[in-house]
């Protein structure tokens, strides 16, 4: 995914350099069309992956989490700020069912997302996250966040 937008920028930005007419609306249009083009040609000719098509629902997965990530800031500020209060750091281990590494990467960059909680270790099995409160750690929410990722991948979650 990273890789065709890349290029779909790279390209067009290219063009427009190469063309030395501004930045008209017509030199513009004809660029990100070239560019498009040659990026559909990527796709076609498989070199871009299932990621590409999957980015979609992992930009909006990502909106969907920003409640969750400013709770857990305020709750980290809050931690850090009152004197009174004891922190059980911790390092946990999280298994997971996502079977390819593209929806582990994806479902480790939402763990991480959220502060408080950070994958510092990534296998087939599953994560190893350290986290500032290891009784603030909630099962269920990672669950749902899992089956979200799984969702957004097409990937079936095994009970």
């Amino acid at each position: 995914m990273l890789h065709a937008a890349a290029m779909l920028t790279g390209l067009a930005v290219l063009w427009l350099l190469y063309s030395q007419t501004g930045i008209a609306a017509s030199a513009a249009t004809l660029a990100f069309g070239a560019a498009a083009a040659c990026v559909l040609a990527a796709l076609r000719f498989g070199g871009v992956g299932a990621a590409f098509a999957q980015a979609p629902g992992r930009i909006a997965l990502g909106f969907a989490r920003a409640g969750a990530v400013m709770r857990g800031a305020l709750a980290t500020m809050r931690a850090s700020i009152a004197a009174d209060i004891t922190l059980t750091p911790a390092l946990v281990r999280v298994r997971t069912r996502a079977s390819n590494a593209e929806t582990r990467a994806a479902l480790a960059d939402m763990m991480s997302a959220a502060p408080g909680m950070v994958v510092v270790e990534c296998d087939s099995d599953g994560f190893l996250v350290h986290v500032i409160d290891e009784d603030g750690v909630d099962a269920a929410d990672l669950g749902r966040l899992e089956a979200r990722v799984l969702g957004f991948s097409g990937e079936e979650r095994a009970p």
